[in-house]
C-alpha cells in the first residue's frame, strides 16, 4: 500500500514517460530493489533532468549579468578614478546629522489691546525648524580626521520695546558651527589631542553628551539665554581634548566672540582679547573613555569649569574681563538621571552677563523607549545692574517634557516651558510690574538622527 500511495504520488507531479536509459544511482537501487518500476524510474529521471537543465540556464544568465555590472564598473573607476572615494585620499568618510523639527505655541503674560502703543502682545503659534545640522568628517588616520558641519537655525529678533507679532524675524539662517582639523598627538601627550580651527568649546558639548539630553528644546543652562546667557557651543581657535577612564579634561583658547560671530571685534579692539576655557572632570565609575548611553550605562561625574575672556566681546573700552566659576555634577542610572550645577561670573556690574545661578534638571525612564524630564533654571543680576523700568532683579525657567525614542533616527517630545523675570528694585513700580519676556511655551519636537 505504501508502496503504491509514493509512486502515484511522484506520476502526479511528473506524469508518465516511456522507458529509457535511468541515469540518477538512487532511482537505479530503487528499480532493483523493486520499489519503482524501470518506466516509473525514467519519468522521474527525465523531470530531474530538466529542472538540472533549467538550473543550468538561470545560472548562466546570473553569470552574464554580473559580468556585465563588473564591466560597468570598471569602465566607472576608470573613469572616476581621481575621486577620493574611489582612489583612498581618506581612509574613510561620514557624513551624518541631525535636525529638530516642531510647532510651538506661546502665550504671554502680560498682554495690550491699545492700537496707540507699540508694545503689544499677542499668543501665536508657529512650526519651526529649529536646528538643521549636517556634519561630515573625512578620516586621515584612524583617528586624524578634518570635520565640517553646517548650522541652519531659525533665528529670533523679538525687540523689548515693539509689537512682538509684527517684528518677529524668524528667518532661517546658514552658519558654519565646526570646521576644524583633529589631530591626536598621543605619543606626545598621552590620550590627547587638539581641535584646531572652529572648534568645540570646552563645556556645552560636554553637558549635551552627559547632563542634558534635550537641547532640542533649550539649550544648557550655561548657554540659554533663559539662562546664565553666556558661552558658545563652538569657537575659533585650539581646543586640547584628554581621555582617560577616571579623568578627562579640555583646555581651549579662542577668539571669544563664537562661532556665529566669527571676526566682529569692534573697532575697540586693541592689545590681547582672547578667551581661555577649561574643563576637567572626575568619572566615578571609570568609563570617561568611553562612548555612553544614558538607557544603558550607568555613570557619576563631577566637573570643574572655569573660563576667562579677556575684553568680553570687545564690550567697552576698558575691556573688562568676563570670568567664570562653574562645577556640575550629574549621576545616571538606565532608569533615571539627575544633575545640577552652580555657576558665578566676575564681570561689569552693568551687564546681564554678571551674576550667578544654579539649575537641576532630571529625568525618569519608566519604560522602554519613554522618558519623563523636568529642569529648573535660576539666574541672579549682580547688584547695580538694575538701573531702569526696563531692566531684571533675577530671571527663572522652568521645563517639563516627555520623550518616545521612535528608533534611533526619531525621537518626538512634547514639552511645556514657562519663563519668570522679576523687576528690579529700580523699576517705576516693582510690585506691579510685567514685562515681555514671561511667557509660556507649549511644544511640540521631532528630533533626528541619521
Amino acid at each position: 500500500m505504501k508502496r503504491t500511495l509514493a509512486v502515484m504520488a511522484l506520476l502526479g507531479a511528473v506524469g508518465l514517460a516511456n522507458a529509457q536509459t535511468i541515469e540518477n544511482p538512487i532511482l537505479k537501487k530503487l528499480v532493483e530493489k523493486g520499489i519503482l518500476k524501470e518506466d516509473e524510474a525514467a519519468a522521474i529521471d527525465e523531470q530531474l533532468a530538466k529542472e538540472e537543465a533549467e538550473k543550468a540556464k538561470y545560472q548562466a544568465e546570473i553569470d552574464k549579468t554580473a559580468m556585465e555590472a563588473k564591466e560597468k564598473l570598471g569602465k566607472l573607476e576608470k573613469k572616476w578614478g581621481d575621486m577620493p572615494a574611489l582612489k583612498g585620499k581618506f581612509k574613510k568618510f561620514e557624513i551624518g546629522g541631525k535636525a529638530y523639527l516642531g510647532y510651538t505655541f506661546t502665550t504671554f503674560k502680560r498682554k495690550y489691546q491699545d492700537p496707540v502703543k507699540s508694545d503689544n502682545l499677542n499668543d501665536y503659534g508657529d512650526f519651526e525648524a529649529r536646528r538643521f545640522y549636517f556634519d561630515t568628517k573625512a578620516y586621515i588616520s584612524d583617528k586624524d580626521h578634518i570635520r565640517f558641519t553646517t548650522d541652519l537655525a531659525q533665528e529670533y529678533n523679538f525687540s523689548d520695546n515693539k509689537n512682538i507679532d509684527k517684528n518677529k524675524d524668524k528667518s532661517l539662517k546658514l552658519k558654519v558651527k565646526y570646521g576644524y582639523l583633529y589631530k591626536d598627538i598621543s605619543d606626545l601627550i598621552p590620550h590627547t589631542g587638539f581641535e584646531f580651527g572652529i572648534a568645540h568649546t570646552p563645556w556645552i558639548d560636554f553637558e549635551e553628551h552627559s547632563g542634558w539630553w534635550y537641547r532640542s528644546v533649550d539649550k544648557t543652562f550655561i548657554e540659554s539665554g533663559n539662562g546664565m546667557g553666556l558661552w558658545p557651543s563652538a569657537d575659533l581657535g585650539i581646543n586640547f581634548k584628554t581621555k582617560t577612564p577616571y579623568v578627562t579634561s579640555e583646555i581651549g583658547m579662542y577668539n571669544g566672540e563664537g562661532y556665529d560671530k566669527i571676526n566682529t571685534s569692534s573697532k575697540n579692539s586693541s592689545g590681547f582679547h582672547n578667551s581661555f576655557e577649561g574643563r576637567v572632570t572626575y568619572h566615578i565609575f571609570g568609563n570617561g573613555d568611553k562612548k555612553i548611553s544614558p538607557t544603558k550605562d550607568q555613570y557619576a561625574n563631577i566637573s570643574l569649569h572655569l573660563a576667562s575672556n579677556i575684553g568680553y566681546n570687545d564690550a567697552n573700552t576698558t575691556h573688562k574681563n568676563l570670568n567664570l566659576y562653574h562645577i556640575h555634577a550629574v549621576y545616571n542610572h538606565p532608569m533615571f538621571l539627575i544633575a545640577a550645577q552652580y555657576g558665578k561670573t566676575d564681570y561689569n556690574s552693568s551687564s546681564e552677563k554678571a551674576g550667578d545661578g544654579y539649575s537641576i534638571n532630571a529625568e525618569v525612564r519608566p519604560v522602554q523607549d519613554w522618558s519623563i524630564f523636568a529642569r529648573y533654571d535660576y539666574w541672579k543680576f549682580k547688584d547695580g545692574y538694575q538701573k531702569s523700568a526696563k531692566d531684571y532683579k533675577d530671571r527663572r525657567a522652568y521645563y517639563a517634557g516627555v520623550a518616545y525614542t521612535m528608533n534611533k533616527y526619531v525621537k518626538w517630545i512634547a514639552n511645556v516651558a514657562s519663563f519668570d523675570y522679576k523687576a528690579s528694585s529700580y523699576a517705576s513700580d516693582p510690585a506691579k510690574y510685567n514685562n515681555n519676556k514671561d511667557k509660556t511655551l507649549y511644544m511640540l519636537t521631532a528630533e533626528l538622527s541619521w
